[in-house]
């Protein structure tokens, strides 16, 4: 287990550090990131395609319309609905329509580089979003600092359960996604801490929350010693808590539930008491961001980093109402 925890932690931090690392060949990325003016002469178009229409995604493109709105650029909105074949297609769509600049938040990191190659080629300027992609190339990015989220979420609940031999099940998120890989890095750092802990199941839900469900039920059809469901996303540990609950169990009391997002219904699950923390990404503030680096380096006013991360907070039962009168106020 130690080994695989050393192996994971290394490749994360191999994929962290590529953002700021220059690939071996002659291309100019200074030029490529270059000051433009909108090709339409009026304002600039992005074309954004993103990987899926989850609960994070929906929060993250409020961010990306206000944002658009306050510098006055025209956004195409396009969801890949987890499709890696449609999102390449998408890129060649708003190559072919010759946008100023192309925002991805992709489905696979592997999977992009392809569209990634195409854009350099055709000299529309691709920035990233929420999700990595897998090269050494100098690229700019905005997102969350997922090792340390998954960290932070993984270490709340150990700590909460309080014993040193305790049982965890991990819900990872699509498999080879950046996100994922990261979270599970700072899972297991978390679980490498404390070598007492067993991890007896993982696997993915895909981000889902239906999925999660399934996924939990048949854990507690198969053990009834687990402490711990450690979700790398809110929504798959809300699946999980809907899950003890079937099973006529107390979630949080006879087994601790943690995720990741601070979505709206995570935090009045912890509110109630049901999920035991939830590590705030802020979506909003990440879809901000990536429309800001798009159009601050359009106008010649680049990041002064490649790599963009957003700080994590973790919510518990005695705080998460700043963020429900405040995040999700109701008018």
């Amino acid at each position: 287990m130690k080994k695989v925890i050393a192996f994971l932690l290394t490749a994360c931090m191999l994929m962290a550090t590529a953002t700021v690392a220059f690939a071996g060949d002659d291309f100019d990325y200074d030029n490529y990131y270059r000051a433009r003016d909108p090709k339409n002469g009026e304002n600039y178009v992005i074309g954004y395609t993103y990987y899926w229409s989850t609960e994070f995604i929906t929060l993250m493109n409020e961010g990306v319309a206000a944002e658009a709105e306050k510098q006055g650029v025209e956004v195409l909105y396009l969801d890949a609905q987890n499709d890696t074949a449609q999102q390449l297609s998408q890129v060649d769509s708003l190559i072919a329509q010759d946008v100023d600049a192309i925002l991805v938040a992709n489905v696979d990191a592997d999977a992009i580089v392809p569209a990634w190659e195409a854009a350099k080629e055709a000299d529309i300027p691709m920035f990233f979003v929420n999700m990595e992609i897998n090269t050494e190339d100098p690229h700019y990015y905005a997102g969350p600092d997922d090792v340390l989220a998954g960290y932070m979420e993984a270490s709340a609940g150990i700590e909460k359960v309080g014993k040193e031999d305790g049982v965890v099940c991990i819900l990872d998120g699509p498999i080879g996604q950046v996100p994922m890989l990261e979270r599970q890095a700072g899972n297991y750092k978390a679980l490498e801490e404390n070598p007492g802990w067993e991890l007896r199941a993982e696997q993915t839900a895909n981000w889902e929350r239906d999925q999660a469900q399934a996924v939990v039920e048949n854990w507690l059809e198969a053990y009834d010693d687990i402490d711990l469901i450690i979700g790398q996303n809110d929504a798959m540990g809300l699946g999980a808590i809907l899950a003890i609950e079937a099973k006529g169990l107390v979630p949080n009391e006879d087994i601790v539930v943690v995720g990741v997002d601070a979505i709206e219904d995570a935090c009045i699950a912890v509110k109630e008491g049901k999920q035991l923390c939830t590590v705030y990404q802020d979506a909003g503030l990440e879809g901000q961001l990536g429309i800001q680096i798009c159009v601050d380096t359009l106008k010649g006013n680049p990041p002064a980093e490649y790599s963009n991360r957003i700080n994590m907070t973790n919510w518990f039962q005695d705080n998460v109402d700043e963020l429900l009168t405040t995040l999700y106020a109701k008018d």
